[in-house]
């Protein structure tokens, strides 16, 4: 195999004899169907889920003649300013694996598993490694891993079950098919039911999972109760993402933006990644603005609100809000000042 013959990350993994499927890892954790992902990497078609400038993927693959053995490849590539993935880098990635694996990921090797050190490779973090490895045996229809059941016992009687021996790759299991595995009903109605009991660590890792499943309504309200209480939960929050404009969700978090209880870094990080899907003009001002807020309290000169605007504007859906932040009449003094300060520091 030639790299010089090959001109997409897909062609490679079809030439080399394999089956593969391809989750977005950017915004959200999402299934991608193979021609889109081609588009994508081949700058047809711009990242729907940006994030940080680049396009993250999760590729599973595997010998569709001889073998069980599945590879998996985490790689992000760099977007330019239109928000396309940038050619040169991808056609890097492709001289970087032709060149250390040739054919060999056909032979089942090993080395597949393992590319040589280059600058596209990320290693996910654990909470997300977790929800991709349930996605996956889900989406191949692989049994439910056997650590599940440990889950399911707790959920049902959590003042006798010892959660503590629970890993968090069965609770990401059990979460990812809450509404699809075998007594489904009965598993949802004891997490309703005993959600308040739950030891918090293993609710808020329960809720964390939350973020890229289709759980039933009554548990978004169990966490909408969460987040209603005195302190933000980032669980809660990262758990009430969902793909769509949610009215609660988005009346939610306007009433918390107009108290300021959102004004912490880490919180409008949670906001910025995970709901983007609910800002209109209304709710990205009030982010805009919490986020000027913090940037001037914690002097960072500029910093976070450069490094947000610069990542919410490549979102596709947003792009056009965004630009339209610079120059709304309704923007306060300390946001326009940092609006200022943002185009000084481009011009730099």
């Amino acid at each position: 195999m030639n790299a010089n013959s090959i001109n997409s990350i897909s062609e490679f993994l079809l030439h080399a004899g394999t089956e593969y499927i391809v989750f977005d890892m950017g915004r959200r954790l999402t299934a991608l169907d193979n021609q889109a992902f081609l588009d994508i990497e081949n700058g047809s078609t711009v990242a729907p889920f940006p994030r940080q400038q680049h396009a993250w993927f999760g590729i599973v693959f595997w010998n569709k003649n001889s073998s069980n053995q599945h590879y998996i490849w985490f790689i992000k590539l760099p977007l330019d300013e239109q928000g396309l993935v940038v050619a040169a880098s991808r056609n890097h990635f492709l001289q970087i694996i032709v060149d250390a694996l040739g054919q060999s990921i056909s032979d089942d090797s090993e080395a597949a598993n393992t590319l040589p050190d280059n600058p596209y490779s990320f290693v996910p973090a654990q909470s997300l490694l977790a929800q991709f490895n349930a996605l996956v045996r889900a989406k191949l229809n692989q049994p439910i891993s056997a650590s599940a059941q440990h889950v399911i016992a707790y959920v049902k009687a959590p003042q006798v079950a010892d959660w503590q021996t629970i890993p968090l790759q069965a609770i990401a299991d059990v979460v990812i098919r809450l509404d699809s595995m075998e007594n489904a009903q009965e598993v949802q109605g004891s997490v309703l039911r005993n959600f308040s009991l739950f030891a918090e660590p293993f609710q808020r890792a329960f809720m964390e999972m939350a973020e890229v499943a289709n759980v039933p309504a009554p548990l978004n309200q169990c966490m909408l109760s969460v987040l209603d209480g005195d302190e933000i939960s980032l669980a809660a929050l990262r758990g009430l993402s969902c793909e769509t404009k949610n009215d609660t969700i988005y009346t939610q978090l306007v009433s918390h933006f107009e108290a300021k209880k959102l004004n912490r870094l880490d919180i409008l990080s949670v906001i910025a990644a995970r709901h983007f899907q609910q800002m209109d003009e209304k709710l990205l001002l009030l982010f805009f603005e919490a986020v000027a807020e913090v940037d001037n309290q914690e002097n960072y000169n500029g910093d976070v609100f450069r490094g947000f605007f610069s990542d919410l504007v490549q979102v596709p859906q947003l792009r056009e809000l965004v630009l339209g932040i610079l120059r709304t009449p309704e923007r306060s003094d300390l946001l326009a000042s940092a609006i200022g300060t943002l185009f000084s520091q481009t011009k730099g």
